[in-house]
């Protein structure tokens, strides 16, 4: 801004003073403006998710930002009639979630081939709670199970059965 007046003005101390006071005011209003462009988008989103939070009638669950991010992103997508395809894209938006979904006999059979975490999994569930309609039944099968999972059951319960028996429960029937 300095280069841009008069070469009488360079040398004046209080120009000079003025010309970085206003660098530092304008670095600021512009790190502001990035910042506020950056909260229109979910997925940088920080601040604003409380506002979004509160205009959707979402209570906040979580501190993380991504689980407070994927609750904000399902509620946006899972709104109208629900189809295969709204269930599957609403869920599947979720990070560390990937499901499938059939209907069958008045059922909505979701089979969740990924869950990377156990908070992904209960935004997943509440979150098809709130899509499925109630007239429709809701069944779950989890194609995995991690070692950290099965809790209540022990060594010796697992040595009755195969390796086959226990890899093809994946509808929770022996865990």
């Amino acid at each position: 801004m300095l280069k841009l007046m008069n070469k009488l003005y360079h040398k004046d101390q209080v120009t000079i003073d003025v010309v970085n006071a206003l660098k530092v005011k304008m670095e600021q209003a512009e790190g502001n403006i990035n910042d506020l462009y950056k909260q229109i988008f979910l997925n940088y989103a920080t601040w604003y998710l409380g506002f979004k939070e509160n205009e959707m009638g979402i209570t906040k669950r979580s501190e993380s930002y991504l689980q407070r991010r994927n609750a904000i992103r399902t509620r946006l997508l899972g709104v109208g009639t629900a189809t295969k395809e709204l269930i599957e894209g609403t869920v599947n938006a979720i990070e560390g979630i990937k499901i499938s979904v059939t209907l069958k006999d008045m059922a909505v059979v979701v089979n969740f081939l990924k869950v990377e975490s156990n908070e992904a999994r209960d935004l997943a569930k509440s979150t098809l709670a709130e899509i499925i309609p109630y007239h429709l039944d809701l069944m779950f099968i989890f194609e995995h199970i991690k070692w950290k999972e099965p809790k209540q059951i022990t060594w010796a319960k697992m040595k009755t059965f195969t390796w086959g028996e226990i890899t093809d429960s994946v509808e929770g029937s022996l865990l």
